[in-house]
């Protein structure tokens, strides 16, 4: 068998026994009995079960709404609570920088100590010495009540010198004094204002601790109303997929013109598409082949009467459906198959699985469409994907 007599299946040399098969295959059809009542459901029903369904895609699509305002509100907060953390850090920020100038300060105040008891030693070793040349003249005066003065004009200035002497002693002590609680009121200044700020970094920090955990919660919200909108939109497409398929049923009850559901078949298989309808290719390829996991299932892409189930050399078992209006569907490569001549199938129903596929190098499927004896491109009637 040629390439060319491979890609086409069905070839219309009207003297090949593949064409004879076929010829064979359309007159069973004739011959078999009127299709059967597929579903036992009316289409009352159908149309019952449509509407509750349309019922139920509304609710969810509402929950789907209120979800999404949910959503909007957390993202709000969740941004009012960013702009909190800003302002938290902001003054995290001013509460370091005042503590590094108190730390400043302190280093200061601490020279300022070691300088003042530099000056309290100096000052200390100056009184030792002016006690040493006062405290004799002082017992002196009061032991012969000035008797050694000449004058009193000496006696003056001895008064006045040893005066000036107290004054400049008194002096320097007090200002020792004056610095000492001056340097006391800074550090007690100090450790206030430290204490203050270490209450204020305490503050920010709680609530710095607890925004960052609304902030957590409100990041939990979002994931947990994410999930549920996921759900919702999920449970929406089941529904939208439900619709369809019962559409489909209630049209399948009303009218069997296949032609009625051109663009919304489902495909003959679940797999990856390795080559697609290219009847200009050389070879030409006139359906779809698809690699399939190993033993996957095969189903018809529609209602249709089984008009060739058997092996054909060189393409495995192959089954070939008649849809009416002189519509074929042709199915190659099955390892097994589960239906027979003259038997009915409905849409999705498995007609076997898949076999070993050349093409593919494993399991594989190859599928054509076919109006009487010509190939149609499978794509404008098959569900998009």
């Amino acid at each position: 068998m040629t390439n060319h007599q491979a890609t086409s299946m069905l070839p219309a040399v009207r003297h090949s026994w593949g064409f004879h098969i076929f010829c064979g295959a359309i007159m069973l059809l004739f011959l078999c009995a009127e299709p059967r009542e597929l579903h036992a459901e009316t289409p009352e029903n159908v149309q019952r079960s449509i509407e509750q369904r349309q019922r139920d895609m509304r609710a969810h699509e509402k929950i789907l709404k209120g979800l999404t305002e949910q959503e909007r509100r957390i993202f709000a907060n969740l941004q009012d609570v960013e702009t909190r953390l800003r302002t938290i850090a902001e003054e995290v920020e001013d509460l370091e920088s005042r503590l590094e100038h108190l730390r400043k300060e302190e280093e200061a105040r601490l020279q300022d100590n070691q300088e003042l008891d530099l000056a309290r030693s100096r000052t200390s070793e100056e009184l030792a010495r002016l006690l040493t040349v006062l405290w004799p003249v002082h017992l002196q005066g009061v032991e012969h009540n000035l008797e050694t003065l000449n004058t009193w004009d000496e006696a003056d200035r001895q008064f006045q010198w040893l005066s000036r002497i107290y004054e400049l002693v008194q002096d320097r002590i007090a200002q020792l004094r004056e610095q000492e609680r001056e340097l006391a009121r800074g550090q007690v200044l100090l450790e206030q204002a430290r204490e203050e700020i270490s209450r204020q970094m305490v503050r920010v920090n709680a609530g710095k601790d607890r925004l960052l955990q609304q902030k957590l919660e409100f990041l939990r919200g979002v994931q947990e109303v994410r999930a549920q909108q996921v759900s919702a939109e999920e449970r929406i497409q089941e529904i939208l997929q439900s619709i369809t398929e019962l559409n489909y049923q209630l049209q399948a009850m009303t009218t069997r013109t296949f032609t009625n559901f051109r663009g919304g078949m489902s495909w003959p298989a679940q797999g990856r598409l390795v080559e697609s309808y290219r009847p200009q290719a050389s070879p030409p390829h006139r359906g779809l082949s698809m690699a399939l996991s190993e033993n996957a299932p095969v189903r018809a892409i529609s209602w249709g009467k089984v008009v060739h189930s058997d092996v054909l050399r060189g393409y495995g078992h192959v089954v070939i459906l008649y849809h009416g209006e002189d519509y074929y569907s042709l199915y190659a490569f099955l390892n097994t198959s589960t239906v027979a001549v003259g038997q009915e199938v409905e849409k999705s129903e498995q007609l076997g699985n898949a076999g070993f596929y050349p093409k593919v190098d494993g399991p594989g499927l190859y599928f054509e469409l076919r109006f009487q004896q010509n190939p149609v491109n499978p794509d404008i009637w098959l569900v998009a994907q």
